[in-house]
């Protein structure tokens, strides 16, 4: 299962070893353009690396996306590859689902669960795997709330949005006036420890890095693991 497709999604997935035609799932947890550059990219990719189906979900756009970033856009050129030879079902048989807060699927013994997130004014999700009792959230972008709080409860691991980072005092005033308002939106790392502390959470990891932002935090109401989220981490749960 991809969790968002980012610019640079495939060279990332390639980076890690991970063949795109192997990727079937894809959950998106909101249309934001740092979640989703990558994702025509990766459709177009992996169907000509022999991909044959996709199931796609997210919040409320995205199927409007696809139709707009893929089918508008590319189905003339998909027309001209099918014609060379590539499998039509590659391109085809891609199902993309608006899905609400309370959506939940089993897929290949995993229970995939949609949850809630706050990030207005933009419709987004969190999303819960659990697979032979271990749990993984993860929340895409949102501010602290109660709801994601519950959401997550006593999940093994949480890897959540910590991009309301105090700026730099280097940076520009205005750039740091931007970075501030971002906690209107995101969840700065402190607010993260004590989602995971109030939810139970086993780890936490803190994604979403801004350059110029510092992560202080006070872990003294947390008795469990803080990691900071880099690219190719591998992370057990």
């Amino acid at each position: 299962m991809l969790v968002d497709a980012g610019d640079g999604v495939v060279s990332q997935l390639l980076g890690a070893g991970i063949a795109l035609e192997t990727v079937h799932n894809i959950a998106l947890t909101h249309m934001h353009w740092d979640h989703i550059l990558g994702y025509p990219a990766f459709v177009w990719g992996s169907w000509n690396a022999g991909r044959l189906k996709l199931d796609v979900i997210g919040p409320l756009g995205t199927e409007a996306m696809h139709e707009q970033l893929v089918e508008s856009y590319y189905r003339e050129q998909a027309e001209w590859a099918i014609d060379l030879g590539f499998l039509r079902a590659g391109f085809d048989d891609i199902t993309v689902r608006d899905v609400p807060v309370g959506w939940s699927r089993e897929i290949a013994g995993c229970l995939v669960e949609a949850g809630p997130v706050y990030h207005p004014p933009m419709h987004a999700l969190a999303f819960k795997f659990t697979y032979r009792e271990h749990t993984l959230v993860v929340t895409g972008d949102t501010a602290k709330c109660d709801e994601l709080i519950e959401f997550c409860r006593h999940a093994d691991v949480v890897v959540i949005d910590a991009c309301a980072a105090a700026p730099s005092p280097e940076l520009a005033p205005e750039r740091r006036r931007i970075i501030e308002r971002l906690h209107e939106f995101h969840a700065s790392p402190q607010d993260c420890i004590d989602i995971a502390a109030q939810a139970g959470v086993g780890k936490v990891v803190l994604t979403h890095h801004l350059p110029g932002a510092t992560h202080n935090f006070d872990v003294s109401n947390y008795a469990g693991a803080v990691l900071i989220g880099n690219d190719m981490d591998v992370i057990a749960i």
